[in-house]
């Protein structure tokens, strides 16, 4: 028995065979050439060819494993078009009269070179990328085409690296898990291999890759991101053990939330750190404090981080509140929204707009939005194009004018306590006075019940968070008014998952 380590991407564990993945050597050698413009004909060939492909992955993964996991391979077929990269594989050919094979090997090493060599983890992993697409092009000039007629049904697969593509070839065979010498536990390849629940070893090392042997038996931990060749009894029953307990804690904590009539209800907790493990029986995470950084850079990585949470789960994330007095609010919305959307390109997380005060301001912002989207398009950045966009319900005026805001609204998001403060004048210490509680409470509920009647009745999606959504003896009410999401600290997940499930709301 002999115990590699790695970095787990999927927290399950397989045992199977292992087949080793042995891709076809792409001939990418430089040859002179007299007629350039048939090798940039080739190249335009290949490229539409390589679309087609595409297309029929991202179909077949839209339909698999979701929407956010299939705009990878979207973003593959923006890459296609992308100019720098089209144009710098057409200049190498005719500067240097080369083939078209070698002018996108040149190319791809000089952009996925250039993305390694950033200081940003998510940049550098982007690089496995470009490699894929172009390796793809590559196959297609020179009539190469991977075969994985050799990788058995069940099979731990393991190779050098996965691309994205060969990931997604890979899940029809229904590996048993992938093991990887190299790669990111960041890549597209991990978050597919997290998404279709595969468990995934990323950089077991060289080493590895020259000790096992095809039909080896071994056992994949996607817990501690141990490969275990050749297993002993002790071994095999140590695992069998563990996954039998996960497992049970798995289905106890993913069992869904759902009235006693069987409606769906989504319990999200408040969160600001998607690396966090998920609190038992929370949907997803609800970042409503997010912080203005001090670079754009930096705050597309937080964003992104969040947005990669969607592949298993739900997200919203409530855009840093700009001051109303702020005379470059809408710039500094700019910088917002390119980096929500460029990293909502990898996931599907909802974007709230908070404080909103006018239907000319909701107006001012989605058109706002649109802009910024047309400007990352033109400059080629991924960028999202189904993420969800809504607005925060937190002021009396947005609330008194949600039934003009829902028809252009995909979500709201009721914040009671802010709503509360404003409508009660209270600026600190408690919302609700013993005392006064209930009358207190009408005003704000009233708005509450106001807001989510229009929000359902104009097709939006409506949740709530804040103190009113935390206590069960509201949680009825805020059902029959038609509000299906409930953002809640994780001390409370269960009281309110109590109440939900006591609810028949066909009674």
């Amino acid at each position: 028995m002999t115990v590699f380590n790695g970095k787990s991407v999927c927290e399950a564990v397989a045992s199977g065979h292992i087949s080793i993945l042995r891709k076809p050597k792409l001939s990418a050698e430089r040859v002179q050439i007299d007629d350039t413009g048939a090798e940039i004909r080739r190249v335009v060939t290949a490229r539409y060819i390589a679309a087609g492909q595409l297309q029929e992955i991202y179909d077949r993964a839209l339909e698999e494993i979701g929407e956010s996991n299939a705009q990878i391979f979207g973003i593959h077929m923006m890459m296609l078009e992308d100019e720098d990269y089209t144009g710098s594989i057409n200049n190498i050919i005719e500067s240097e009269r080369v083939n078209a094979e070698y002018a996108v090997a040149r190319t791809s090493d000089i952009f996925a070179q250039m993305l390694e060599a950033m200081d940003n983890e998510y940049m550098r992993a982007r690089s496995a990328d470009v490699r894929d697409v172009s390796n793809r092009m590559i196959a297609i000039l020179s009539g190469t085409q991977p075969d994985f007629g050799s990788i058995e049904e069940n099979s731990v697969v393991c190779a050098d690296d996965l691309t994205p593509s060969e990931a997604a070839a890979l899940y029809k065979y229904n590996a048993a898990a992938f093991v990887t010498a190299h790669g990111s536990p960041i890549s597209h390849t991990a978050i597919l291999a997290h998404s279709m629940n595969i468990p995934a070893i990323i950089g077991a090392g060289d080493e590895f890759l020259s000790k096992i042997r095809d039909g080896e038996e071994a056992i994949v931990d996607g817990y501690t991101g141990e490969i275990i060749l050749s297993p002993d009894m002790s071994a095999i029953q140590r695992i069998a053990a563990k996954q039998r307990s996960k497992s049970a804690a798995t289905a106890a904590g993913n069992a869904e939330t759902r009235t006693l009539d069987g409606k769906r209800i989504t319990l999200l907790t408040s969160a600001e750190d998607a690396s966090a493990p998920l609190p038992e029986h929370a949907d997803g995470i609800c970042a409503l404090n997010c912080q203005i950084l001090p670079d754009e850079q930096q705050q597309t990585d937080f964003y992104r981080r969040i947005a990669e949470f969607t592949a298993n789960g739900k997200a919203i994330i409530r855009l840093p509140e700009i001051a109303l007095s702020d005379p470059e609010r809408y710039k500094h919305y700019g910088s917002q929204m390119r980096s929500v959307f460029r990293a909502c390109a990898v996931g599907n997380p909802g974007v709230l707009f908070p404080m909103i005060t006018s239907v000319q301001e909701a107006r001012n912002i989605l058109a706002a939005c649109d802009g910024v989207k047309s400007v990352l398009r033109e400059r080629g950045f991924p960028c999202s194009e189904s993420a969800k966009i809504g607005f925060m319900i937190e002021t009396p005026a947005a609330a008194i004018i949600s039934d003009t805001l829902a028809p252009m609204a995909d979500l709201f998001i009721i914040d009671s306590d802010r709503l509360a403060r404003n409508i009660l004048g209270s600026t600190g210490g408690s919302i609700f006075f013993d005392e006064f509680a209930e009358g207190q409470k009408d005003a704000v509920m009233r708005l509450i019940e106001y807001s989510a009647r229009n929000a359902v009745k104009n097709g939006a999606k409506i949740g709530i968070c804040g103190s009113l959504a935390e206590d069960p003896a509201l949680t009825e009410a805020f059902l029959r008014m038609g509000i299906d999401k409930f953002c809640v600290s994780p001390g409370k997940l269960p009281a309110v998952r109590r109440a939900v499930m006591s609810v028949d709301l066909a009674g």
